[in-house]
């Protein structure tokens, strides 16, 4: 962890940052290897983590020197003042420190300017070392059990319910954390959405894919009490979660023999797959790999869905690792270049609109010098029933 910290020091003093106060769980967990409540520091001499609950917990699993029992931001403020001169620049997380301890942070380092770190922290952490492949690699067969699960149990006059109460055990059996970590303070999730017939349809999260219709409006996602109709499409989209590392996954069955206009929809939400896999390669801009992408959803599949009746939600891929929502997102609306040693997910989302339909096909994957590496091993294929 001494190497991630002098890399978040190296990237604060480029961007004239003096020392860094860290609260959110994933990035203290980056950095010092413990999820217990605490705050760390990330002084220019030092770094420290106070710890307000769970001391004896987390001196055993952390990964800095220093652990303290943390005793309010005042304590806080005196180690840093102790370590630099007042009137500096302070960074913290802006994008998930609520306004009230933004505030409360203002008063307790009085003559230092507060600025975002966020950016800082997410961008080191954009490329992954082995042991965190290594995590995402078990997270990964994870996820692979989840849809094993499926194929087993899938049968029309199930309810969606049903189905994912097996996927989900099956994920728990191998070792899934039975969370998904989103940095978005408003999103939630168990980590797995599956959706069949009209909920194909239906988006009810924070992120752009669909996402099923949920039990209620507390929780507009994932599974329903939707009866499983004979001939239906499911989706079946897995975050699972080993040693704080997501993975995601999704693939596409049927519930019987699959109609010739679904197996061509799956056959370009494929060819779209393959196309981005093709593109990622370091130095190759996110835009880039996103227009491969729409170059073949625009060609359509004919005689089924002409060129202009099939289209991707704006993306497809995304970050990943210790929150499911990491940078860089795979659309036009940003020129990020891929690097080696990021670990991606691959989402390919294709939509029918017109028709009602949607089928879909995800991979976590790293990139590397020539190419991707898939992560995720369940068949990149239609699964129909036999």
């Amino acid at each position: 962890m001494k190497q991630r910290l002098d890399g978040l020091r190296e990237r604060m003093k480029t961007a004239g940052i003096d020392a860094a106060v860290l609260v959110h769980p994933r990035d203290v967990f980056y950095y010092a290897g413990t999820v217990r409540p605490a705050t760390l520091l990330v002084g220019p001499r030092e770094a420290i983590l106070f710890v307000r609950r769970g001391l004896e917990m987390a001196r055993r699993e952390a990964t800095v020197k220093r652990v303290e029992q943390g005793q309010g931001l005042g304590q806080v403020a005196a180690e840093l003042d102790s370590q630099a001169i007042s009137g500096s620049v302070l960074g913290v997380e802006e994008d998930v420190v609520p306004a009230r301890l933004h505030q409360r942070m203002k008063q307790a380092f009085p003559g230092w300017s507060l600025t975002d770190v966020s950016g800082l922290v997410l961008e080191q952490r954009m490329v992954k070392d082995e042991a965190e492949v290594e995590a995402t690699q078990r997270a990964a067969q994870v996820a692979d059990e989840g849809h094993a699960a499926l194929a087993r149990v899938l049968r029309p006059g199930a309810t969606e319910l049903e189905l994912v109460t097996a996927v989900e055990a099956a994920m728990r059996q191998a070792g899934h954390e039975g969370y998904q970590p989103l940095r978005h303070p408003g999103a939630r999730g168990g980590g797995v959405l599956l959706m069949s017939g009209e909920h194909l349809t239906v988006r009810g999260g924070y992120g752009l894919v669909i996402t099923g219709a949920g039990l209620s409006p507390a929780s507009p996602y994932g599974a329903s009490r939707r009866t499983v109709q004979p001939g239906d499409l499911v989706v079946l989209d897995i975050g699972s979660t080993c040693e704080g590392y997501t993975a995601d996954e999704s693939r596409t069955f049927v519930a019987g023999k699959p109609t010739p206009a679904q197996q061509a929809l799956f056959a370009v939400a494929l060819a779209t797959e393959e196309a981005v896999l093709a593109a990622l390669r370091p130095g190759t801009s996110v835009a880039a790999v996103y227009a491969a992408a729409e170059e073949v959803v625009g060609r359509g599949a004919p005689p089924h869905f002409g060129p202009s009746e099939l289209a991707l939600p704006g993306f497809v891929g995304h970050g990943i690792g210790l929150e499911l929502d990491e940078p860089p997102v795979i659309w036009p609306r940003a020129e990020t270049v891929l690097q080696r040693g990021m670990v991606l997910a691959v989402e390919v989302e294709v939509n029918a609109i017109h028709a009602g339909m949607m089928v879909k096909v995800e991979d976590t994957v790293i990139v590397g010098a020539s190419g991707p590496t898939l992560l995720t091993v369940a068949p990149r294929e239609l699964m129909a029933l036999p």
